[in-house]
Order: structure tokens, then C-alpha cells, then sequence
């Protein structure tokens, strides 16, 4: 229904890809929109006193107001980074230099999150000396509450963790998590792959802080989003700073600027931020140019995808295993085959038949050490994929499996 949109898709019917976990395919809307931009309006921003500069600063505000709109969040929480990793870095740097967390603090979080959410605490961690925990999943692959209650000492001062899993695909109760916390602890999301997939209401879901990133929701690559609370906003202080950080600087000091604009240091990737807000429009566009609605129809679509994969997968019954739930989740399937168990051969195969699907530790090493295996196969969809994409798929995996 929707494979007429993406010219990748298109002109090259040979390609079934299925890695839109790692990244998804541009729409029209997107490709067309930045190449106007970048041909009739492009310019720097934060520099008014010439058209091309505002009519760049009008599509650079335009996209985040969209995000807002997306998310249900205000315009002035949206802060734009590189990518979701920038925006972990940004935010783990902020709170330590905020002393949000301080020396012997703790900042716990989920053994299955991806390590952009590790690695900036454990880095961190060893200069200012405060601790990084794990809290741990059950056999159903959602959160262990007991462990979760056990570890969350008055120690913790932040607890961060994925809202799904990019190899389980289990959508966390991150409603449930919040009704656990404290007041004194900093609570951050990771929606790096529930932005793309499902609808997000940042109000709902009671964090302080949001991240997610704009490639794997059909814009380009080089801009992420950090969603940060209005006071928070305001009371923090990052330790990136430039002239638009900041009101005014001497060679005595400096003072910052109160809100979201001391977050954005250095020239802002503009172009990406625009391919951002053509994406936002072309979910606008799925309904009536209600964009929560035509979020809506991209996760009514999956739904039925995942529904589907999980039909077929049943089908194969002990001849691959599943890293996952079959139920509450979205239509992303890690796995590993039976008798074929080096994962990078699986990939070749596939590469070789024109299948696009991505074989690895997806930057999830604690995840598959605690389950004990070296890596997985991952398969993933998204809007364009349809029903018979995914029998060509198991089309092959039978292939291998029967070879």
C-alpha cells in the first residue's frame, strides 16, 4: 500500500529489505522536500537579517514543532542532537555537571538497553565516581520487578532504560516503571525504536527526559532528539557551549541561555533537520494530516506484520529460535537457525538472495551474554513491507534450513 512512496523500493524490486531496526528507507516527501530546500532556501540560522536565513530557521522550528506534535510534548522540550547516542552523551554529561548524580550515587538500568544508554554512564562513572548497576529481565523478557525493587536503593538517582528492546522487541511497561520512582530520581526513555513504531504521548509516559533518533523514522541520518522536561530545561547546564549557548561571555565568565537553545552547541545539522520535518509530514499525510493518526496507521500496520511473522515463525517450530515474546511486541524477530548457527553465513545467504537483514550483537553485549549466545539474526520491517515480503523471506529461511 505504501511501497509507491520510496523510490529505493521502487526502482529496484530485486531488494527486499528488512533491516529497518538499523535504519529505514526515504519517502518521496523526504527526498524531494530537502532537495527544494537545499536548491531555494538553504542558508545558516540564528542569523535573521536576510530571507534565506529565516526561511531556513522557519523549517528548522517547523520540524520541531512537528516532533511536539508527534510526541505531545511542547516545542521548547525538543532538543536536537546528532543522533540518539549524542543525545545520551548530552544528557549524561548535562546531569553529572548539573550534580543530578554525584560521587557514590547510582544510576541503574536495564541489562537489555542498547550501549548508547551504557556506555555514557560507565564512562562517566569512572571519573566522577559514581556507580552504574543493572537491574535484569524475567522469563517473560519484560522487567524483573523484584530485582528492579531490590537494586533501586536510595542510592539511585537515575533509572533509564529502553521502552523496546532492538533484539527482544518487547514493549516495556515504561507507565508502570514511572509508578515505582521516587520524586528524586531523573527517569529517561529510550524511544529509539518506539518513535518509529508506535504512538509516543511524552506526557503519558511521565519521564524527565526522552530520546530518540530521526533515521529510523524515514528522515536522514545526523539528527537526534532529546526530549527534556520544560524545568529541567531551564535548570541544567550542559558542558557543550558555543555562541548561541550562551547570552554573553567575558574573559571573566560566561552566562548561559534559560532554555532549550543552550543545549544545540555548534552549528545545527539544519539539512537533516529538515529531512526530519518533511518525514513528520509524510506521516501527516497518512491521515487527514493528523499526525498521531497517521502514527496510528504506521502501528496498526505493523501490528498486523508482527501477527503475521509470528504465524509463520510458529510454523518452523523447533527449527529456530526466537529471542522474544510472541505477543506485546512490534514486527522486529531476532533469532538464531538451528544448525546454523554462524550468524554471519546466515547473513551472507541472505545477502546473496537480495534479502537486507543485519546479523550481530546489536550493541547489546550484556543482553545476549546474559542469554548466553554469541549474536543473533535480525529481521525487521517497516510501513513499506507487506505480507508477501515476508513469505519471500521464509521462503529462504526454509531454503537454508532444508540445505
Amino acid at each position: 500500500m505504501f511501497k509507491s512512496d520510496f523510490p529505493l523500493i521502487v526502482d529496484h524490486p530485486e531488494i527486499l529489505y528488512l533491516d529497518n531496526a538499523a535504519t529505514t528507507q526515504k519517502p518521496s516527501m523526504v527526498i524531494d522536500g530537502v532537495s527544494e530546500f537545499l536548491k531555494n532556501e538553504y542558508a545558516n540560522i540564528h542569523r535573521w537579517h536576510y530571507d534565506l536565513s529565516e526561511k531556513s530557521e522557519i523549517h528548522y522550528e517547523h520540524s520541531k514543532e512537528l516532533v511536539a506534535e508527534l510526541l505531545n510534548c511542547s516545542n521548547k522540550e525538543v532538543i536536537y542532537t546528532a543522533n540518539a547516542t549524542a543525545s545520551f552523551n548530552l544528557l549524561a554529561q548535562t546531569l553529572v555537571n548539573s550534580n543530578i548524580v554525584k560521587k557514590w550515587d547510582t544510576v541503574l538500568l536495564w541489562v537489555r538497553d542498547h550501549h548508547a544508554n551504557i556506555l555514557p554512564w560507565m564512562s562517566l562513572s569512572k571519573l566522577f565516581w559514581f556507580k552504574v548497576e543493572f537491574f535484569w529481565l524475567n522469563e517473560n523478557y519484560d522487567i524483573d520487578f523484584d530485582d528492579f525493587k531490590e537494586k533501586y536503593t536510595n542510592d539511585v538517582k537515575i533509572v533509564s532504560c529502553w521502552w523496546i528492546s532492538n533484539v527482544t522487541w518487547w514493549i516495556c511497561d515504561v507507565k508502570k516503571l514511572k509508578t515505582l520512582l521516587r520524586d528524586d530520581t531523573f527517569y529517561v526513555v529510550d524511544a529509539s525504536q518506539a518513535a518509529p513504531n508506535i504512538l509516543i504521548d511524552f506526557q503519558e509516559v511521565g519521564c524527565d527526559a526522552l530520546v530518540f533518533t530521526a533515521h529510523k523514522m524515514m528522515a536522514y541520518t545526523g539528527v537526534g532528539g532529546l526530549i527534556l522536561k520544560r524545568d529541567y530545561v531551564k535548570e541544567l547546564k550542559p558542558l557543550a557551549l558555543w555562541w548561541w549557548t550562551i547570552n554573553d561571555v567575558s574573559v571573566d565568565d560566561y552566562v548561559l541561555r534559560k532554555w532549550r537553545w543552550k543545549y544545540e552547541a555548534g552549528t545545527p545539522n539544519i539539512i537533516w533537520a529538515v529531512s526530519l520535518e518533511y518525514a513528520l509530514e509524510y506521516i501527516k499525510s497518512l491521515w487527514k494530516g493528523d499526525i498521531r493518526k497517521g502514527m496510528g496507521i504506521i502501528e496498526k500496520h505493523e501490528q498486523e506484520l508482527a501477527e503475521y511473522w509470528i504465524q509463520r515463525f510458529k510454523e518452523l517450530k523447533d527449527k529456530v529460535r526466537l529471542i522474544g515474546p510472541e505477543k506485546n511486541r512490534i514486527p522486529l524477530f531476532s533469532f538464531i537457525i538451528h544448525g546454523h548457527e554462524n550468524i554471519n553465513q546466515v547473513g551472507e545467504y541472505f545477502a546473496d538472495k537480495w534479502i537486507c537483514i543485519r546479523c550481530g550483537w546489536h550493541c547489546a553485549y550484556p543482553l545476549h551474554k546474559n542469554f548466553q549466545i554469541g549474536g543473533t539474526c535480525r529481521m525487521s520491517t517497516y510501513i513499506y513491507n507487506e505480507k508477501e515480503d515476508l513469505d519471500r523471506f521464509f521462503d529462504v529461511l526454509n531454503e537454508l534450513i532444508n540445505s
